[in-house]
């Protein structure tokens, strides 16, 4: 896939249309003689047996559920709500959007079952807010600017000094190129930031020491050249997990983060040398666009999403990094697994005129729901909406329960999303340990609460403290 195609896969992400109301509920799925991938497996790909799963598999019977909780359009009339993101805590979620101008959302979360706004926070004309974190300090929170000119990164303060939740203010900016997605490492004052630099001579990720972060100071780069599309910080290892889906590095690239200010590579699944998704069938272990990173907390495995536009859908790897035969200087992937209606999106290539297959099927942002008894994923899968996906068994992740993230749309949507069809439209999914509850942004619908049932302490997650 050409480097140019890669870069206008990130460029356009969105939907529009009339939601047909909520439903959720253990999957049904029917078996096709496409089930299971043939066995031809080499050294180079993995040293560890494994099932594979597609779209066509009936997942394992299991008694974990999404709850549906609570439902917001935020008091947007366009959408565009892209990665959400909530505080610690779990008091707080943060949205970011993916409109010029739109900016971010504070919600409060004091009851999840009624998510409330509390701040909308416009962005300057051409800036898309797409990833925000909490952190670095309390009363703060990071909103990225992609693409922003020199401004790559706002540090909003929502209660910190002069900021309030409801009259937030820009304390500080981190001055460099555009950046799509950042993690901020709030115990060091370090922000990891995507820098999407195609230089030879310069690596993916900004480094920032925001000690003060009235005036953030780069301390260079790390990881390898090329177009790192997200990060994420690692703290039981200190590691950074880095997607990086570029023609100068595309896979998953392990830094060693002991130094926070000076990370160094220590390991790298090369996508290149391993079967790509252009020539194999729905559901078939393949590799490209490596587009997320995540770590189990418990386990020495990481989750690994793949995102297509067009095409063959990617799919969420499992990787051993420790946990049994592989090695943070050589992940082996042990599992993987498609959404539970995967299809070949046959419209939305460059230069077709229909482009509402765009993305339907592929996998996007996710995160991981560490259980007593169990190991799952929550992941906003696009089309799909949210979907729960069982990975105990790492060499058997499948979804188990998935929901149409499809109430009632925004009264105006955004002209630039109507070519890509009708929602669901997941963008986001994350999970909040503290209180037991998870969180979905959709692209045009809003923002979704969920239990998943079973998880212990649910019932007191009114509860909260104050602390990020």
């Amino acid at each position: 896939m050409a480097g140019t195609t890669r870069r206008a896969v990130l460029k356009a992400l969105g939907v529009v249309g009339i939601g047909s109301g909520a439903a959720y509920g253990a999957l049904q799925m029917e078996p096709s003689e496409s089930a299971v991938n043939g066995s031809n497996e080499t050294q180079a790909t993995t040293t560890a047996e494994r099932t594979r799963t597609n779209a066509a598999a009936t997942p394992t019977p299991s008694t974990w559920r999404l709850g549906e909780a609570g439902q917001s359009q935020l008091s947007s009339s366009v959408g565009g709500f892209a990665e959400g993101s909530v505080r610690p805590d779990g008091r707080y979620a943060a949205v970011g959007t993916r409109f010029s101008g739109t900016g971010s959302y504070l919600v409060d979360l004091k009851d999840p079952s009624a998510p409330e706004l509390v701040h909308h926070f416009p962005a300057d004309d051409g800036v898309r807010c797409l990833d925000v974190k909490f952190g670095p300090e309390k009363g703060l929170y990071c909103r990225s600017n992609h693409p922003a000119g020199d401004s790559g990164v706002q540090i909003v303060d929502y209660g910190f000094a002069e900021g309030t939740p409801e009259s937030p203010q820009i304390i500080g900016e981190l001055n460099a190129s555009g950046t799509h997605n950042l993690f901020v490492r709030s115990n060091e004052s370090v922000v990891y930031a995507v820098n999407y630099g195609d230089d030879p001579n310069i690596g993916g990720i900004d480094v920032w020491d925001v000690t003060d972060p009235r005036s953030p100071q780069q301390h260079g780069t790390a990881g390898p050249p090329g177009l790192a599309h997200d990060v994420v910080y690692d703290a039981k290892r200190e590691l950074l997990h880095c997607a990086y889906m570029g023609e100068m590095a595309d896979g998953y690239v392990l830094l060693d983060a002991s130094d926070p200010l000076k990370p160094n590579q220590v390991g790298h699944f090369d996508y290149d040398k391993h079967p790509s998704y252009a020539n194999s069938e729905v559901g078939e272990e393949a590799f490209g666009n490596c587009h997320y990173a995540l770590p189990d907390p418990r386990r020495d495995l990481v989750v690994v999403g793949d995102e297509r536009s067009y095409g063959t859908p990617g799919g969420k790897h499992v990787f051993d990094i420790g946990w049994r035969d592989g090695s943070i200087e050589n992940p082996i992937p042990v599992g993987f697994t498609v959404s539970p209606n995967a299809e070949r999106m046959e419209s939305g290539d460059d230069g077709m005129d229909d482009q509402t297959e765009r993305f339907d099927w592929t996998g996007h942002q996710f995160d991981i729901v560490p259980l007593a008894d169990a190991t799952l994923v929550v992941s906003g899968d696009w089309h799909e909406g949210t979907v729960l996906y069982d990975i105990t068994d790492p060499t058997d992740p499948h979804p188990i329960d998935s929901h149409r993230t499809d109430a009632s749309a925004v009264p105006n949507p955004a002209e630039d999303l109507q070519v890509f069809g009708d929602p669901p439209m997941a963008y986001s999914a994350t999970y909040n340990e503290e209180r037991g509850f998870a969180l979905t942004s959709d692209l045009f619908t809003g923002i979704y609460t969920y239990r998943i049932d079973g998880v212990a302490g649910t019932e007191t997650a009114a509860s909260t403290t104050e602390t990020d």
